[in-house]
């Protein structure tokens, strides 16, 4: 851990000049200076700032924003990048070293190396062998951002009572108090939610060409948005985010994109006869309904058995307590007293509150006990809408749309919090209210208590 955190992270760096310059340093994009110091303080941006005796200035010109200028003070960078775009990396090595890697095509320029991100949201890797023989690994991150959680404790639960005090026993239920935690980890976190284009992708092979009355309509839904699409076609990166996921497909996502990218998947799925959804009690391991694109309706009863693997180095859903943290630097716009009730200033940031004519939704009265219970018990199945991803402010850590739109999936960690789910969805919805986007909200935990298909995810992998 301590190696990764005294990693430089290059961000959106580029290279300024002003004239007649005279001393050249070394700053983060804040305006703050880098030294040995503050150098474990995670992820780095890095641009250069020229001191002139009539000016002292940060400026960033963002016509080279996607240059990478590198110093090779240290052996492994992280760089960010957004997909289909083509990027320049160049170091400061003064010889012409050799650039290594297979997992982008790349064309090499001396000290400087230009290739395309790719299509698909991914983590590769690139190396750089200065001609000492000393080696640069350069961690690409495609669509994802580098999250140094372990800096500060987190605010996580959400109830606030006098005493913070309760015990887990197996599957019992139990409360959830607001407390400060420290998560140790370095995560590499989708930036986006994951849209309909990367999901259909990933399944592409899993997927039927044809609808079936024998498939649900959920199934049939992502049959029908693939008959629209062509093999390893364009992926826009604010394509719409995928609305209707269901747990066992959040898996089988996340192990695709694992092998995809030459990781080891962290969720092994065997069939079982076993109905069970809660935890095991004895590890982690759990139970979902078998939705495969290929089961009939008339085979539903079927589960899969999940068992995790906490060594592998895969994609994964993010834990409650990760969803928490990353969401934590949204806190700003919603959720102190005097911004509450400020929706033009929550809009800014999140999808909420929408509801088209035409809609189900939109026959409903939150005021009436019977449209409420359909409300909230419905997940957004009542065919809600998508919009794209990534076209509004994103929160303190990089992340856009953490909170609204479509709810995301989230883990527990081997233990249940209200009933006897294994997960839960957060962030609220499209046809969320300001007041339901909130940290203490949840949404559609898998406990066999509805169907509960509409709900997103972002993936997150742990960097070891």
């Amino acid at each position: 851990m301590k190696s990764v955190l005294k990693n430089f992270f290059i961000d959106f760096a580029v290279a300024t000049s002003i004239a007649f310059a005279a001393d050249v340093n070394w700053h983060e994009i804040d305006g703050s200076k880098v030294t040995e110091n503050n150098r474990a303080k995670g992820p780095k941006a890095l641009v250069k700032k020229n001191q002139s005796k009539r000016l002292s200035v940060l400026k960033v010109v963002y016509a080279d924003q996607d240059t990478f200028r590198v110093v090779l003070r240290d052996s492994v960078h992280w760089l960010e990048m957004e997909k289909n775009t083509d990027y320049t990396i160049c170091t400061d090595d003064v010889n012409n070293g050799m650039w290594k890697g297979t997992d982008f095509s790349f064309k090499k320029n001396n000290n400087c190396v230009h290739l395309n991100s790719d299509n698909y949201v991914k983590s590769g890797k690139i190396w750089y062998v200065t001609n000492m023989g000393n080696v640069h690994t350069f961690n690409l991150l495609v669509g994802m951002k580098y999250i140094d959680l372990s800096t500060k404790k987190h605010l996580i639960g959400t109830e606030t009572i006098a005493d913070a005090s309760y015990t887990i026993k197996g599957n019992d239920r139990f409360r959830d108090p607001k407390r400060f935690e420290q998560i140790d980890e370095v995560l590499a976190v989708d930036k986006y939610k994951v849209t309909e284009c990367e999901f259909i992708h990933a399944l592409w092979d899993s997927i039927p060409a044809k609808v079936s009355e024998y498939l649900n309509d959920n199934n049939n839904f992502w049959i029908e948005k693939k008959q629209f699409m062509k093999k390893d076609e364009f992926c826009d990166a604010h394509d719409s985010a995928a609305v209707r996921i269901n747990l066992y497909h959040a898996l089988v996502y996340a192990n695709i994109r694992s092998l995809r990218d030459g990781f080891k998947p962290v969720y092994y799925l065997a069939k079982t006869e076993d109905k069970r959804r809660s935890f095991d009690g004895k590890d982690d391991s759990f139970n979902v309904e078998n939705t495969s694109f290929f089961e009939s309706s008339l085979n539903d009863e079927k589960y899969i058995h999940v068992e995790i693997d906490k060594n592998a180095d895969g994609y994964r859903l993010p834990y409650y307590n990760e969803w928490m943290a990353l969401a934590s630097a949204s806190r700003a716009y919603y959720d102190d007293e005097s911004l509450k009730d400020d929706s033009s200033r929550a809009a800014r940031y999140a999808w909420f509150g929408v509801v088209e004519s035409g809609e189900f939704y939109a026959t409903l009265d939150k005021e009436k006990y019977a449209d409420k219970l359909i409300l909230n018990r419905s997940c957004g199945e009542w065919l809600q809408k998508s919009r794209p991803v990534g076209m509004l402010v994103p929160n303190g850590y990089g992340l856009y749309d953490i909170f609204g739109l479509v709810c995301e999936r989230t883990l527990l960690p081997g233990k249940s919090i209200y009933h006897n789910e294994v997960s839960l969805c957060k962030g609220g919805f499209l046809t969320s209210s300001l007041d339901e986007i909130k940290f203490q909200n949840r949404y559609c935990g898998d406990d066999g208590f509805a169907h509960k298909k509409y709900q997103g995810l972002r993936l997150v992998r742990q960097i070891r």
